[in-house]
């Protein structure tokens, strides 16, 4: 067989390369593309988990918009409880002011001016009076009339008082249990307003963690790229080396070929030459008459 030319040998030379170029960059970009896999599996699990706090934000919002509602009622309530108490105890302090000023007038009990009031009028009735003792009756008794209807007056008043204490009591109760109420919830809207400000932290530090991995995938992803194409070239340049090598090959087949067939005629035609009347068998006509086709 004959030896391959030298420049078959180089092109076979630079097919191997070729091939050890494409294995090569073939295993770098599947390890390109095993990375690309992963960081797609953490973006995932990022997505899932910044949905999930997303969701449980959502919900903080919904439940402290309520709280705000609840809030806004209970100050509406306070303002009308404390414009309520504030009214009661006027009231109670005017109240006061005059039962104060009718006790300053009466020295003695209700019953005593009752008494009294009920000797002088039997006097009157019963007993011969001047006139000026008439006239002296007739005052002191409009006197304790209108002392009497003072005391009645204060009496009804301080009833008043006792009744507008009882309601100034269950009022501040109820105060106390909507500031009670106002305080807890208005606590709750600040634990709430904690909860979410970590939550938006927590969201933006995985929305950035989302982008690095983002721009990470993308230029791994522009790199698995840039291989293919790299590879696509390589593997056109390997088909040509090759289509070359086969041109090589085959073109030294022919040549050997035609060195062989160039040989057997060279013999026959020695055969003829050294005995005419020798018979030449089909192979041998089959040469001749090729040599003479293609002469």
């Amino acid at each position: 067989m004959e030896a391959q030319s030298p420049e078959a040998v180089k092109l076979l030379e630079e097919i191997d390369a070729l091939r050890e170029k494409i294995r090569s960059l073939k295993e770098k970009r599947m390890e390109l593309i095993e990375k690309v896999r992963v960081l797609r599996d953490k973006k995932r699990e990022l997505i899932g988990r910044r949905r999930e706090l997303i969701e449980e934000a959502r919900k903080l919002r919904e439940e402290r918009k309520k709280l705000v509602e609840d809030v806004r009622s209970l100050r509406a309530r306070r303002k009308e409880l404390r414009d309520r108490l504030r009214e009661l105890i006027n009231d109670i302090n005017n109240k006061k002011k005059i039962i104060s000023q009718v006790q300053s007038k009466l020295r003695v009990p209700i019953h005593v001016i009752q008494r009294r009031l009920q000797q002088l009028e039997w006097r009157q009735m019963t007993s011969v009076l001047s006139v000026e003792e008439e006239n002296e009756i007739i005052q002191e008794i409009a006197r304790l009339e209108e002392l009497l209807e003072q005391a009645y007056k204060a009496k009804q008043i301080k009833q008043e008082v006792y009744e507008s204490k009882a309601e100034l009591m269950k009022l501040r109760l109820e105060l106390s249990d909507v500031s009670s109420k106002l305080s807890e919830k208005s606590q709750k809207i600040t634990n709430i307003d904690g909860k979410l400000s970590e939550l938006s932290k927590s969201i933006d530090e995985l929305s950035q963690k989302i982008g690095a991995l983002n721009e990470e995938i993308q230029q791994y992803s522009q790199e698995i790229d840039r291989l293919t194409n790299e590879l696509q070239e390589l593997y056109n340049q390997l088909r040509t080396k090759r289509q070359e090598y086969n041109k090589i090959i085959e073109e030294q087949q022919k040549r050997m070929t035609e060195k062989i067939l160039a040989e057997k005629k060279r013999r026959i035609e020695e055969k003829i030459a050294k005995s005419k009347t020798k018979r030449l068998s089909l192979e041998e006509l089959k040469l001749l008459y090729g040599e003479i086709e293609e002469e």
